[in-house]
């Protein structure tokens, strides 16, 4: 398994360099070019992926086998739910060699938009731009060289430039079109969360108007900092880190590992080269936030973890089997609960802050870190909490209404 791990790796990086030779040019002009913003997903749009069905199998049992059904359930609609989301999916585009993705659904995409951003509709309406991300060519070309970087000082990529360029327009163009006064959730990952990060710190944190609209943030896998020990100091001053399931105002930030990081983890560690060339930079006494969604929402450490049962395209579809030893929960349904039951805490471990998964039940196994041991569990910051996230959402939800009864239109 080792072998096939560094194989990836390398082809990833060989494909970086093939691609800074094919678009360096083709990138330049397009930054220079701002298009009207496309929606992946937007509320009661035609073929919309985050309005799918969202019937669940919940399992009693996944590794012994036959796998067991406990219950099946669908969550009930809400037409009008009180808030708005608003994502930002992570880096999912593995089928070009530009360092830049194309702004339309790819299968990629699509497959995103319903294992991440779906499961929101149930409490709250979805919105989420299409924009052009980092590919993992682009991102191979930009850690050419990053030990060499000062954590101190963002060094922003062009490629995340030209990403943040279309997330920050969509931004505005929803805040102007769409959000009529609602309260939003801001909901990433990855690549997502980062750009949200910056989003935030540029803009939300320092507006008053903006910030009095925002519910929450949900940024997991994008390494925000805060100051050591405290709740905000880091990337931003004024959003602190969720302390209650009904706090609002606040951010939710993670990272997975279900072992003690390794010396070279991307996640859980300051200065990691994702922060730095998506244009966050570290001051002094800093360290990654950890917030647990499983303590937050008051199951007691306990995620509720629900998946999509449809295979995922691309690489991301193998590094999934990697992480599940290609025994991936399966159901008749679009969405299934697996049977393993995880336990999940904030933890500093090998100069680390990250949320650490134990097995809560056996027989339980735990995920294998993927696509290599750096990464930890990050393909599953979001699935893994995911019923945890749900019930806090529309906790806070609850809560901004009653603050703000007139914001439902």
């Amino acid at each position: 398994m080792s072998h096939v791990i560094r194989l990836i790796s390398a082809l990833g990086l060989l494909i970086g360099f093939i691609a800074y030779f094919e678009v360096t040019g083709v990138q330049a002009a397009s930054a220079a070019s701002p298009a009207p913003t496309v929606w992946g997903c937007f509320p009661g749009a035609a073929s919309n992926p985050c309005e799918s069905s969202l019937e669940t199998t919940y399992l009693s049992s996944t590794t012994i086998q036959p796998r067991k059904v406990a219950k099946v359930e669908t969550p009930p609609a809400n037409p009008n739910p009180g808030v708005d989301c608003f994502y930002v999916y992570p880096t999912v585009v593995s089928t070009t060699l530009a360092a830049n993705a194309p702004r339309h659904i790819s299968n990629e995409v699509a497959s995103i938009l319903k294992f991440q951003a779906a499961r929101f509709s149930s409490v709250c309406k979805v919105y989420a731009p299409i924009y052009r991300q980092a590919t993992f060519a682009g991102l191979a070309l930009d850690g050419v060289g990053t030990k060499k970087k000062d954590p101190t000082v963002a060094q922003p990529s062009k490629s995340f430039d030209l990403a943040y360029t279309d997330v920050v327009n969509a931004w505005h163009d929803y805040l102007a079109s769409d959000n009529h006064g609602r309260g939003v959730v801001l909901i990433g990952h990855s690549q997502g969360s980062a750009l949200l990060i910056r989003l935030m710190r540029d803009e939300i944190d320092q507006n008053p108007s903006e910030r009095s609209r925002l519910v929450s943030a949900i940024v997991p896998g994008g390494n925000l900092t805060v100051k050591t020990g405290e709740r905000t100091g880091g990337d931003l001053t004024t959003i602190p880190t969720c302390s209650t399931e009904t706090e609002l105002g606040c951010v939710m930030a993670w990272s997975t590992y279900a072992k003690q990081p390794s010396t070279n983890a991307l996640f859980g560690r300051a200065n990691s080269s994702l922060r730095i060339s998506s244009g966050m930079a570290n001051g002094a006494d800093v360290e990654v936030a950890c917030t647990n969604p499983a303590a937050l929402s008051g199951d007691n450490g306990h995620d509720l973890a629900l998946t999509p049962t449809a295979h995922f395209p691309g690489l991301i579809g193998l590094f999934l089997k990697i992480m599940y030893l290609g025994l991936t929960p399966t159901a008749s349904t679009p969405w299934v609960s697996p049977g393993e039951r995880y336990t999940a805490s904030c933890v500093h471990s090998n100069g680390a802050h990250v949320l650490m998964v134990k097995r809560a039940s056996w027989p339980t196994v735990l995920p294998l870190a993927s696509p290599t041991p750096d990464w930890g569990l990050h393909l599953a910051d979001l699935n893994l909490p995911m019923g945890n996230l749900i019930e806090i959402v529309a906790a806070e939800s609850a809560a901004y209404l009653a603050a703000h009864p007139t914001a439902t239109s």
